[in-house]
């Protein structure tokens, strides 16, 4: 009798990909009823696949003995505590690439919508006022874009904003030059990228050097005319600091994606400023990013279950992420 793999999915997952999955002779699939696995769900279970609904925590993990592998269909892995994935020798990988697209064109959506005010035209209009000159916008050629974090998703904005004209600041201490020269951004450091920068967007995961990246310091460094777009982590700029320089006007606009606390509660003081653009965390909302997520992760299952190959693993290698992970052991 040949061995079967024991492999769950706790969250959505394109269909096509379920049924690769499904059709392989070598797995035993189940699919989970809610993002929170029972006991029994997760008992001989050998691989696991989530999305950032299902929180991998030393408990959940305690629930399952026989677990060798985690794969999160999502860029974003601050819902697995890798500390207690490591000390139980579990391989945890993710899917980096699969959402980068979706995640910088959502990007150059909030700041097209800050820059020409369209949430505020869009009520104006729909109330019956046609005063446009309330609504005068802002032209981003020959401005100054500013990326905080050049990886998959900085270096495709940063090519969105040369395609508007614009010049291209980067700021990312993990970065070779020559990721820079791809990007055609110019290295700068942080406070002089704020003090420069027309519009500011944040591409960075959450890990401890990034919660937060920006304090209130950094915020008085910018122009109050800039444009601030947040597509990355909320925890990544302190929000009490934003909400006071927007009450002090000391932004001319900010795009929002993401926030310290999800889903953004109603009494929330980021639903009071007109000039805020808000979305419910739609970084990787579209069918493309989740087909690309799913696809992707059930391969890495196969060819783990099958031959013990990872790709993109966590913690992994790369500087900015060993170095914040040494960080949560120390």
């Amino acid at each position: 009798m040949i061995s079967r793999h024991r492999l769950l999915i706790t969250d959505r997952f394109d269909a096509q990909a379920l049924a690769h999955l499904q059709a392989h002779p070598r797995l035993d699939v189940k699919v989970s009823a809610t993002p929170l696995p029972t006991t029994d769900e997760l008992l001989g279970t050998q691989a696991l696949l989530i999305r950032s609904r299902t929180k991998i925590t030393t408990e959940l993990l305690a629930q399952a003995p026989d677990l060798q592998v985690i794969i999160t269909s999502t860029s974003g892995f601050d819902h697995i505590d890798l500390q207690a994935t490591t000390a139980r020798k579990i391989d945890v990988m993710f899917t980096p690439d699969a959402n980068s697209a979706s995640a910088a064109e959502l990007t150059w959506a909030l700041v097209l919508a800050c820059a020409r005010r369209l949430p505020e035209a869009g009520r104006a209009i729909k109330a019956g006022d046609w005063a446009r000159e309330r609504l005068i916008g802002h032209e981003l050629e020959g401005k100054t874009y500013g990326i905080i974090g050049l990886g998959r998703i900085g270096r495709k904005v940063a090519r969105f904003a040369q395609a508007f004209g614009m010049t291209v600041l980067a700021y990312d201490p993990y970065c070779e030059d020559a990721h820079f020269q791809q990007a055609g951004a110019t290295r700068s450091g942080l406070d002089e990228l704020l003090r420069q920068a027309d519009v500011v967007s944040l591409h960075v995961p959450l890990t401890p050097e990034t919660r937060p990246l920006l304090h209130a310091a950094h915020l008085t460094l910018m122009s109050p005319h800039a444009i601030l777009v947040n597509t990355s982590r909320g925890q990544a700029i302190d929000e009490n600091a934003l909400i006071e320089a927007l009450q002090d006007r000391r932004l001319g606009a900010v795009g929002l994606d993401v926030f310290a606390r999800e889903p953004l509660t109603r009494s929330s003081q980021l639903l009071a400023f007109p000039h805020v653009v808000l979305s419910p965390h739609l970084g990787a909302t579209t069918m493309a990013a989740f087909t690309k997520s799913s696809r992707e992760a059930a391969e890495k299952a196969i060819a783990y279950l099958e031959r013990k190959e990872i790709r993109d693993r966590l913690p992994g290698d790369a500087p900015w992420l060993t170095r914040g992970f040494q960080k949560t052991r120390d």
